[in-house]
C-alpha cells in the first residue's frame, strides 16, 4: 500500500508541474461561432479572429475563436481541417472536433476544424488569411494550412495560419 500512495502522489506532482509550465501565449482552446448576422461575439475567455470564414460565399458569418486561458488545461499542439461530402466527420483519435461546418449555409464541402493537445510544441498563434487565389503566402514564421475553408462554395480563398512556440 505504501508504494501505491507514493506513486499517486508523484503522478499528481508531475501533472501539476506541467500545468504550471503553460506560457501565457499558449493557445489552450479553440471554438467557432456561426450566425446569420456579423455581430456575434465569442464565449467568455475567448478572442475572436476578425475574418469571416465564409467571406464572399454567402451563408452564415463564421469566426474562429481562441483562448489562452490556462483554466482550459494543456496547450493546443496541432490543428487539422477536414473537408467531406457529408456532415458525418469523425475526428482521429485524440483530436477534439469542433462540430460547426465552416461552410454552413454557403454550399460546397462540409469543412470541420479539429485540434489536439498531444503534440510536441504549443501553438502560440492562430489567424486567418484570405485572398483571390490559393497562392496566398503565410506571414513569415507562420504555417499555412492546406485546406481552403471555402472549398466548393466560391468566395475568397481562406486558410488558417498558425505558429508554434520557438
Amino acid at each position: 500500500r505504501g508504494k501505491m500512495v507514493a506513486t499517486a502522489v508523484l503522478a499528481t506532482a508531475i501533472i501539476s508541474l506541467f500545468v504550471i509550465s503553460i506560457n501565457a501565449d499558449d493557445i489552450t482552446s479553440l471554438d467557432v461561432i456561426s450566425s446569420p448576422s456579423a455581430g456575434q461575439q465569442c464565449p467568455p475567455r475567448y478572442t475572436r479572429v476578425n475574418q469571416d470564414l465564409n467571406q464572399g460565399s454567402g451563408g452564415n458569418y463564421i469566426y474562429l475563436c481562441y483562448s489562452t486561458d490556462p483554466s482550459f488545461g494543456e496547450a493546443v499542439t496541432e490543428i487539422l481541417v477536414k473537408a467531406s461530402t457529408s456532415s458525418g466527420v469523425v475526428p482521429p483519435a485524440e483530436y477534439t472536433l469542433i462540430p460547426e461546418d465552416l461552410n454552413k449555409g454557403a454550399g460546397g464541402k462540409y469543412i470541420y476544424l479539429m485540434y489536439t493537445k498531444n503534440g510536441q510544441s504549443a501553438l502560440v498563434g492562430i489567424d486567418v488569411i484570405a485572398g483571390d487565389n490559393a497562392n496566398i503566402p503565410a506571414p513569415p514564421g507562420w504555417i499555412k494550412s492546406t485546406q481552403d475553408l471555402n472549398e466548393g462554395s466560391g468566395g475568397k480563398y481562406i486558410y488558417f495560419v498558425y505558429k508554434y512556440d520557438d
